[in-house]
């Protein structure tokens, strides 16, 4: 297997060494903070003495994941200025969560000694199996999340290290209809390999004679001919592969290198520092986030084409008023709903409800509001988390809206891809700064997958270690025993959690909307019926929990199921009868037979998105089922003591 790396490449993992060398001193330094006596408290919550400051990170830190850097700015380079309006409600998430829930998780986790979220519930209604059931839906949703995030960093390190194309030689390029042509590469071993690759134009021809193959630097040039017009386009060799013994066909060795870089880094940092570990590189993740953003945002600004009079950001909106998308008209880039119809009014109001309230309840910001040191803190870390997020997501926006001025094909040429840029950030870091100082921005994003993979584990790990191990199989074990499991619970969930992202799904923003707003569904309600309602009971939260989680999933199986009806029933055999059947019984159901822009998009009832329809019927069974059973007097007066 040969790794070919050039020398730039070199300089950007020197620069970026650096700001893992940091991350490991800060897991050793972590690692002294863990107490003997009392170590599952402060491996999984840091003894609850986070300040202003380092609770402010560390909330921003964990909010802001793979999503954000790698799957956001995808979407804002194939949808344009509408992502404005998709991501308007979440500048209010500080306040939903920090504001909402704050005071109360953490006064009731004093009370009750709790050290995850699972406890809460478990303490407040001394239920174990209420205590399970959290657990079970924290595994779920965390593990298709986690899967998601690896995949991120994979990619980020895969553009980190842009491995040489493999070496191989060109067998034969043939025309197979008018929208593509295949290139067919023949490697050293005799391994054959065809490359499907878009036409500029549709219709144009392949011209033989004038399209030329670069062995040295690995690309071919190709050339088109229609209607006496010449058009030209680059294809790079395939990229090098790797056969993994297990998996049936070969993966990208640029991706497997980089799962692998990455994997080993966040798995060995979580598991010897515990909470404070991600608690402290949370902090300088966030700085590194904020000041590499607000960089990049510079240098895109500068980068975009002149354009008459008009420069960088109204430069970068011409541009997109004269670009089209596929299916849509000229202009779709800037004005609403956006190509393709992305953002209709319902789903705009469906994402203002998901990122206010969902957001809100995330386990893992519940976790961060169980752990600050007082209110004060709390009041001051609102301030700074609020500044953080409109300034993040502002330079965002700027970055990506530029970002499809700059090259708008190119990009995607590179790659080799026609679909969606899951890696157009770290590309375009490649693209505009020195090798030097792109290593040190690259830290950016993978400062925010980082910290959200962290978070997550230890979540994970504390669901398996603290609530199912120690709190029912065996709460007799010893801080010893549990100091291992702690270890190898976090080191194996991350190995099992990287192995799965081997063969990621091809999506990925769409991955981290259902796991957050599927936590938003079966959480919100329920926690916040905990906090503020002395009547609520067992098994109404334990309703609400579940109805919010069966309704949104419900939501998205039904997505996918009609994505594979549509795509059996415009096949040319007909599709299957299967196929049909669901048809006919299914098609009843408002939404139904709706286009969709990914394959792992939900059904929309009604256009509204499931988070909706899940925090409804979450809000409704926590609140009829408390009201139509009996509530334990004596276990609430513990909360809720008598003035």
């Amino acid at each position: 297997m040969g790794i070919e790396i050039t020398w730039e490449s070199w300089q950007v993992l020197a620069a970026f060494g650096l700001y893992l060398f940091g991350v490991g001193y800060l897991a050793w330094f972590s690692h002294s903070y863990l107490k003997k006596d009392n170590f599952i408290s402060d491996y999984f919550l840091g003894n609850r003495g986070l300040g202003p400051w380092v609770l402010a990170l560390s909330v921003a830190a964990t909010a802001i994941s793979g999503g954000t850097f790698m799957g956001f700015p995808s979407l804002i380079y194939s949808n344009g200025w509408i992502m404005a309006l998709w991501i308007a409600g979440y500048m209010v998430v500080p306040m939903t969560g920090m504001i909402f829930l704050g005071r109360r998780i953490n006064h009731f986790a004093r009370i009750s000694g709790s050290v995850t979220v699972p406890d809460i519930f478990r303490d407040r209604f001394n239920s174990p199996i209420l205590g399970i059931c959290a657990s079970l839906f924290i595994l779920f949703f965390l593990i298709f999340n986690l899967v998601a995030q690896f995949k991120a960093g994979g990619l980020l390190m895969k553009e980190a290290l842009r491995i040489m194309p493999a070496q191989a030689g060109v067998e034969a390029m043939r025309d197979i209809d008018k929208g593509a042509i295949e290139i067919e590469f023949k490697y050293g071993d005799n391994r054959r390999e065809t490359l499907s690759v878009q036409k500029p134009q549709v219709g144009s021809t392949l011209s033989l004679e004038s399209s030329s193959v670069d062995e040295k630097l690995k690309k071919v040039e190709l050339v088109f001919l229609l209607e006496g017009k010449r058009y030209t386009k680059t294809v790079n060799f395939p990229l090098s592969k790797i056969q993994i013994p297990f998996l049936q066909i070969p993966i990208d060795l640029g991706y497997f290198l980089g799962l692998i870089i990455f994997s080993l880094t966040v798995i060995s940092y979580t598991t010897f520092g515990g909470f404070w570990a991600v608690t402290w590189t949370d902090v300088l993740e966030g700085i590194v986030m904020l000041v590499g953003v607000v960089i990049l945002a510079f240098l895109a600004w500068n980068a975009v084409p002149a354009l008459g009079e008009k420069t960088g950001l109204a430069a970068a909106t011409e541009h997109l008023k004269n670009m089209s998308s596929p299916g849509s008209e000229p202009g779709a880039l800037v004005y609403g709903p956006g190509p393709g119809h992305f953002l209709t009014i319902g789903l705009a109001f469906s994402f203002f409800c998901l990122w206010p309230l969902a957001s809100a309840g995330q386990p893992s910001a519940m976790v961060r509001l169980m752990s600050f040191k007082d209110t004060p803190s709390l009041r001051r870390a609102l301030v700074l988390v609020s500044s953080y997020y409109l300034l993040t997501y502002f330079s965002l926006l700027v970055i990506f809206i530029c970002a499809r001025s700059i090259f708008p094909t190119q990009y995607l040429r590179e790659i080799g891809s026609e679909g969606v840029p899951d890696s157009i950030m770290p590309a375009l870091i490649r693209h505009l700064a020195h090798p030097m100082i792109a290593g040190v921005l690259l830290a950016a994003p993978y400062a925010a997958i980082m910290s959200t993979v962290a978070a997550f584990l230890l979540i994970i790990s504390s669901s398996l270690v603290r609530d199912l191990f120690q709190r029912t199989l065996y709460p007799q074990a010893s801080e010893k025993t549990l100091k291992w499991m702690s270890y190898s619970v976090t080191f194996s969930v991350g190995l099992i959690v990287m192995l799965g992202a081997l063969r990621p799904p091809d999506f990925l923003q769409y991955i981290i909307v259902f796991t957050g707003s599927g936590q938003g569904a079966a959480f919100l309600f329920p926690m916040t019926a905990v906090l503020y309602w002395k009547r609520a009971t067992r098994m109404g939260v334990l309703a609400g929990m579940a109805g919010g989680f069966l309704s949104l999933v419900s939501l998205y199986l039904l997505g996918w199921m009609d994505n594979w009806t549509q795509v059996q029933l415009g096949m040319s055999q007909g599709g299957s009868s299967l196929a049909s059947t669901l048809q006919t019984c299914l098609g009843w159901i408002p939404g139904w037979g709706e286009m969709r822009h990914d394959s792992f998009a939900p059904l929309f009832l009604c256009g509204l998105d499931p988070v909706v329809w899940g925090l409804l019927a979450s809000l409704a069974l926590t609140w009829g089922g408390s009201l139509l059973t009996r509530h334990d007097e004596t276990q609430a007066e513990k909360f809720f003591p008598s003035r």
